[in-house]
């Protein structure tokens, strides 16, 4: 803040450098900068580009009122009624400053005042004499920050910005509104800036910089990425109807997925961990390439509501203005249609739609979306993975000529066809970020701790039981598949829910809620359970005097804001959920996860991992607690070994998949170690999900998430 900076109430630049010392300062702790000037040239622009750079970070801007040394052949131009931004001869005078910058700038400084020229953050105006006398110039040289507490800084002087004035005897009075006796100073400062810009000065006009003008500017850019970042005010009100800007500073693996995509010619898959940033990388790509065809009718699907609205804030920061086509909005039909026409016959430069994955696989979203020119259509699916479902494949636009897929898990597990209908669509991944390369630089490392948990004796016999039904049900299928196939769904997922609810589950629940309020407070707890136990888990953890709620598709979808909220400040402790937080959730603040229930596919363990690894404030390090159900080796009755290894194979893709990536490797797979030696299953301990994935289609076996 401007109060902070201990300012002296006069600068000399015999003692100070004035631009350093002073102006670059004041601000680059302000949220608005207006100057009057007589003279600048570039060359003071580059020397003060960064605070300019920073007061853009801040959400700010800075206006430059200044003379434009016009001579009097231009001062008759003037005169014939054009208005400056249309005025041939002052957009010529003006370029010529505006070369020299091309030429005095260093290539950074050159990018970023660009950028800020474009984005409306930089404004000049000229003060022109009103009677047009050619020997009359502005000459003022007057200065006023103001910072976000409203605390402000004037300063009057000799100073022009300019490089020969850096080298002149120059100095600056400061006045400072929070100093006894300096407010009036102040205020009269702004007061007559302020009127020279509302053309209320009686000895200038003041008009603004050319359009033109202001798009040989633009044409400095070196980069289409910002050298700074906006904050969101700005970033909600981009300069223009049909501005799209990437309103941040993409990291250089961003970068680079950026240009593989347009290198593939705009198709294909972003293979990147949870967390690593695929959404604004997505349409970082989208508004790149909208900036090489300046035209783009951009189709963006999700799989729930909720992840349909994070789109729609993020496109808004890109400079779309999004229409949602889902079950909320029982218009989108019309308002679709409305809007796809309107940008045909009405020039609009971009469209960008958004609907969720059931919406888009409709045939009334497919009819209306093949009024597009195929030319200018993009698709653009998050959690492209579920597409290959054959309910939704419908959704993959066949007249899409561009065309980008994102996930943490591209492979449909136990699905060879539905993963080639995703590698058809998309042709190739072009662009991979997995999880140990994330791990410390983009996500937070993590501990895994997993809990073997044995089967009473009870749900043993019954898992015994279902194991051998479902063989001689799996065997009976390979002949009749219409009559047989419902049972043995109907007997997988019997077997698999027996799992999930297993009883001793719940007393290692309570043995780890005790732990974590042995070190404290508990804050930022995800806990999955299987479907149906919402309710019993949380009256676990609530009877322990934890602050919980349950957080499943029975709530509406603005108690399930509200819930992340209060989760994200800490006033609910912990969230229950099935599989509402399963994908694309921001929940940034999570620490810690207690996996009670999974289903043997990667997409869901590994998005749900990807939730407590998102980095933030004061985050170290978060923790995985994994229930995993495998034969007892310490019991009198030991399970049939056959059944006790393909209990084990279904559990172990989950195991293989966390400890790999975590910083306690060793100590995790300790705990399993013993039970795979016992069963000569040691070799499973290296393999990752897919490897085991392998060997059970090999060993003839199936789960319910094979046939879902």
């Amino acid at each position: 803040m401007l109060r902070d900076l201990g300012l002296r109430d006069v600068y000399d630049s015999a003692e100070t450098n004035l631009t350093e010392d002073l102006m670059v300062p004041c601000i680059s702790n302000s949220i608005s900068y207006i100057r009057g000037v007589g003279f600048f040239t570039s060359g003071w622009l580059a020397l003060a580009a960064k605070g300019i750079v920073r007061l853009a970070s801040n959400g700010g801007k800075a206006i430059f009122i200044v003379s434009p040394h016009i001579e009097e052949s231009d001062w008759v131009a003037m005169q014939r009624g054009m208005l400056a931004k249309d005025s041939h001869e002052l957009r010529d005078l003006l370029c010529k400053n505006i070369d020299a910058l091309r030429e005095t700038l260093e290539r950074d400084t050159q990018n970023a005042l660009a950028w800020l020229i474009a984005d409306g953050i930089l404004e000049f105006y000229f003060a022109i004499p009103r009677d047009r006398d050619p020997y009359c110039d502005y000459h003022d040289k007057v200065g006023l920050c103001t910072d976000q507490d409203d605390d402000r800084v004037a300063f009057h002087g000799s100073f022009n910005d300019s490089i020969k004035g850096t080298m002149n005897g120059e100095a600056f009075s400061v006045f400072r509104s929070w100093d006894p006796g300096q407010q009036s100073y102040v205020d009269l400062h702004e007061k007559r800036l302020k009127k020279l810009i509302g053309n209320e000065n009686s000895q200038f006009e003041v008009v603004g910089i050319p359009e033109a003008v202001k798009q040989k500017f633009v044409q400095l850019r070196t980069s289409t990425f910002r050298p700074y970042k906006r904050n969101s005010e700005v970033n909600d009100t981009p300069d223009g109807d049909d501005a799209i800007v990437i309103p941040v500073e993409l990291h250089e693996y961003q970068k680079s997925a950026v240009q593989a995509w347009i290198d593939n010619g705009c198709v294909g898959i972003y293979d990147m961990a949870t967390g690593t940033g695929k959404t604004i990388t997505s349409l970082a790509a989208a508004a790149t390439l909208f900036r090489q065809r300046q035209k783009l009718v951009l189709v963006i699907l999700a799989p729930y509501l909720h992840l349909v609205e994070q789109w729609v804030e993020e496109t808004k920061k890109f400079g779309f203005r999004p229409l949602c086509c889902s079950s909320e909005n029982s218009k989108w039909e019309s308002q679709l249609y409305d809007t796809i026409d309107a940008s045909k016959f009405g020039g609009q430069k971009h469209l960008c739609i958004i609907a969720t994955h059931v919406t888009s696989a409709t045939q009334r979203f497919s009819d209306a979306i093949k009024r597009c020119d195929s030319k200018h259509l993009m698709l653009l699916v998050d959690e492209t993975h579920a597409l290959g479902a054959e309910n939704l494949r419908k959704a993959l636009l066949p007249n899409a000529t561009f065309r980008l897929g994102l996930s943490a898990t591209p492979k449909r597990w136990y699905d060879v066809e539905g993963t080639t209908v995703l590698t058809d669509y998309y042709r190739s991944v072009v662009f991979e970020m997995p999880i140990e390369k994330a791990i410390g630089r983009f996500l937070t490392p993590y501990e895994y701790h997993p809990i073997p948990v044995s089967l009473n004796s009870a749900e043993l016999q019954e898992y015994i039981e279902l194991t051998q039904k479902i063989g001689l049900a799996a065997t009976k299928n390979k002949s009749d598949k219409r009559e047989v196939l419902p049972q043995l769904n109907a007997l997988l997922i019997k077997r698999s829910r027996l799992i999930m609810r297993a009883e001793g589950k719940y007393e290692n629940l309570q043995q780890i809620l005790r732990r974590l309020l042995q070190q404290g407070p508990v804050r930022h707890l995800l806990v999955y359970c299987a479907p149906g136990e919402a309710d019993h888990v949380v009256k676990i953890i609530s009877d322990a005097g934890i602050q919980c709620h349950r957080f499943t598709h029975e709530e509406s979808l603005e108690t399930r804001k509200q819930l992340l909220r209060s989760f994200q400040t800490g006033n609910t402790s912990a969230l229950v959920a099935i599989k509402c937080l399963d994908e694309g959730v921001d929940v940034p603040a999570s620490k810690a996860a207690i996996f009670l229930a999974s289903t043997t596919n990667p997409r869901e363990f590994v998005q749900r991992r990807g939730r407590i690894l998102r980095r933030a404030e004061g985050k170290d390090f978060a923790t995985v607690y994994d229930m995993l159900v495998l034969p007892d080796i310490k019991d009198d009755v030991i399970m049939d070994s056959d059944i006790a290894k393909s209990l084990i194979r279904r559990e172990m893709p989950r195991f293989a998949e966390f400890v790999h990536a975590a910083k306690n490797a060793y100590a995790a797979k300790s705990v399993v170690m013993p039970i795979l030696d016992h069963f000569g299953m040691t070799h499973c301990m290296g393999l990752r999900p897919w490897d085991i994935h392998r060997m059970m289609v090999e060993c003839s076996e199936i789960e319910a998430d094979s046939l879902s």
